[in-house]
């Protein structure tokens, strides 16, 4: 998900001179957006917050703190902590986590309302950040209730037409799914080379490779990607838009679980449901399950 701040944030991370959007994950650790709902039944449980040397996190309330009654456990002096307003607090490691260790952040509120206060245990992850934690503690109203159960419907109708699509695949595999689904017939399967020379390194990532297959209704295209980042890659979103604005969604899909750093992998997007124009040039674009890193080429002929 890519990480939105709100002005305030961004204002008091500018003032601060960090800017949290374009710090570098910590040795791999991908940057993590999330809230956190406080209730009053879990008052006293720590909430865990994955920290790492050199990386920023903010805590981001939505009701007043009492600015003077923060405390942070034994490793103070290990930690960056600014109380930057009442409702922002932000920290950095500046040293090492150890991997068992667990340090207590106590953030009373202001207000008198219950839970008085918030507890924070401060540990290490290995594959996680947390640049951004939006914690809600009074009760919400219907209009940010409905907003957010919006957008749930919209992802889980994205995730049904992928189901759906999965279902179809299971019935039958193999060529023999494929000419029942109407996808292979005497045409077959067209293949092409295509020429990634041209193609500039963008967030680390180089297309090694470029082949494209076509058939009746879809289209599949294989890319040998090279990742050159430090971070490692994992490519969840694939969109294809045509030079008229058209633009459609597509699956994507490997062997590997990511693309490690240093590392090489075959990624194959597939795309069906509409005529695909020989020779119309495509944007293809490849994105993270955050946004953060994409592979974007420009204008592909196949």
């Amino acid at each position: 998900m890519l990480l939105v701040f709100r002005p305030l944030l961004l204002l008091s991370l500018f003032l601060l001179g960090t800017n949290v959007t374009a710090q570098e994950p910590s040795r791999g650790r991908e940057l993590v957006q999330r809230r956190v709902t406080l209730s009053q039944s879990a008052t006293g449980k720590p909430v865990e917050l994955h920290v790492a040397s050199g990386s920023l996190t903010a805590l981001e309330f939505d009701s007043p703190v009492d600015r003077a009654g923060v405390q942070l456990g034994d490793a103070r002096d290990r930690f960056e902590l600014i109380v930057a307003t009442d409702r922002l607090i932000m920290l950095k490691p500046t040293g090492d986590v150890e991997t068992s260790e667990r340090v207590l952040l106590t953030v009373p509120f202001a207000d008198g309302m219950a839970p008085a206060r918030a507890v924070f245990a401060l540990v290490a992850n290995a594959t996680q950040v947390d640049a951004q934690v939006q914690l809600s503690r009074l009760p919400r109203t219907a209009e940010a209730v409905q907003a957010e159960l919006d957008e749930v419907r919209a992802a889980c109708a994205g995730k049904n037409i992928e189901l759906e699509a999965l279902r179809a695949r299971s019935a039958a595999t193999g060529p023999s799914g494929m000419l029942l689904a109407g996808m292979l017939d005497p045409v077959g399967i067209q293949l092409k080379e295509l020429s990634a020379q041209r193609l500039k390194p963008a967030n680390g990532l180089t297309v090694e490779r470029l082949t494209a297959f076509r058939g009746t209704g879809w289209v599949a295209l294989s890319l040998e990607i090279t990742n050159e980042g430090a971070a490692p890659w994992t490519p969840t979103e694939a969109r294809l838009s045509s030079a008229r604005g058209g633009r459609s969604h597509a699956m994507v899909a490997m062997r590997e679980p990511h693309i490690a750093p240093g590392g090489k992998a075959q990624v194959v997007v597939e795309a069906r449901g509409e005529d695909w124009p020989e020779d119309a040039a495509r944007r293809v674009e490849l994105r993270d399950s955050t946004g953060a890193r994409r592979l974007l080429i420009p204008s592909l002929v196949f």
